[in-house]
């Protein structure tokens, strides 16, 4: 993987990573959390214990490409009656399959695209000359429509929003939170550990000066801090995960990857090719690729799984997270352990 010619390597662009999101994102971040200071009434801190019958087992949906390839949000609504957690890129998508999440992370501070997970007023201005989800959707529905699904979203997460808990991100842009609350969710806040906060010049020591706010440590992204909130703040015992694919399937062009502009940025068109690895699932021996940044992301979620109290079941049947300390597991074979309904309440 090394590049000795044009002076780089795989390994040195995923440790560049951390450093490229500090910078890209760490003014947005004190910003956003001093503009929300006005709206934090409860945080993560306020959510009420669950009854230990109810830490037994919970699912957190995520929005890989799994989800659709395997039909993993259906399946859920049709066998598990447990706590379901998700991240705000998937909660449209349960909604429309008639499942209720019951708690929905957010996390990305991004002023105009994260919105839309929950309908956005300002579609058609916030979208205008941005290809990131021309290039990545996977919402076909969506694509051939945007405009009108995009009201029907409205319309559906105005419907449903007071039934979710939304643990919200204190950084969270004004877009996202006007919309929250203009939908009507009940909302829980919290900082992200976004680096060590025992140094003194922490990015996560400056927020918490801003709101004193409790702090989740995310991994860098939404999958990941919705697992961490599952195994850190709701104990749950037993957690089982779909679409956390950190990866893509092989017959995805290098183009429709999340972070391609950047990396031609970073190394060059004619060094592309060299910024992708591929995994085999161990369930399938089915290949996939993935990029430095989701290999960093996989890289932070396996340390903090090495240190979970958790039993950690990823269902997502695909995708490159894998090891030591998860287990993967098909979705029915999660269902045939947890799906003694009549201990969850209807």
């Amino acid at each position: 993987m090394n590049n000795s010619e044009s002076g780089w390597s795989f390994e040195q662009v995923v440790q560049d990573v951390p450093k490229i999101g500090r910078e890209n994102h760490s003014q947005t971040l004190l910003h956003h959390a001093q503009e929300n200071l006005k709206y934090f009434k409860k945080s993560i801190n306020d959510l009420k214990a669950l009854p230990e019958i109810e830490k037994e087992s919970a699912i957190v949906i995520s929005a890989g490409p799994s989800v659709h390839k395997f039909n993993s949000i259906n399946r859920i609504r049709d066998n598990y009656k447990g706590k379901i957690i998700s991240i705000d890129g998937a909660y449209v998508n349960c909604l429309k399959r008639g499942v209720i999440p019951d708690y929905v992370l957010s996390l990305d501070p991004h002023l105009k695209r994260i919105v839309r997970w929950f309908g956005d007023p300002n579609f058609e201005e916030n979208m205008a000359g941005d290809d990131y989800f021309d290039r990545q959707d996977l919402d076909v529905e969506f694509r051939k429509n945007s405009i009108n699904q995009n009201l029907a979203n409205i319309k559906l997460v105005n419907e449903h929003a007071h039934k979710t808990k939304l643990i919200l991100c204190s950084s969270a842009p004004p877009q996202v939170v006007d919309r929250a609350i203009e939908a009507g969710f009940d909302i829980y806040w919290w900082n992200p550990l976004v680096d060590n906060p025992s140094e003194p010049q922490s990015l996560t020591r400056k927020l918490y000066a801003v709101n004193k706010l409790p702090c989740m440590n995310t991994g860098g992204t939404v999958g990941t801090a919705a697992w961490v909130f599952a195994s850190s703040i709701l104990k749950i015992k037993s957690i089982g995960m779909v679409g956390m694919d950190l990866g893509y399937h092989m017959d995805t062009p290098y183009n429709m990857t999340q972070t391609y502009y950047e990396l031609i940025q970073h190394v060059g068109l004619e060094n592309l090719e060299k910024c992708f690895i591929r995994f085999t699932f161990p369930l399938t021996q089915v290949e996939y690729y993935t990029d430095p940044t989701y290999f960093w992301y996989r890289k932070n979620f396996l340390e903090l799984l090495s240190k979970s109290n958790s039993e950690n079941l990823n269902c997502t049947e695909g995708g490159t997270l894998f090891g030591e300390h998860i287990q993967s597991m098909t979705l029915d074979t999660f269902f045939n352990r947890f799906n003694k309904l009549e201990n969850y309440k209807e």
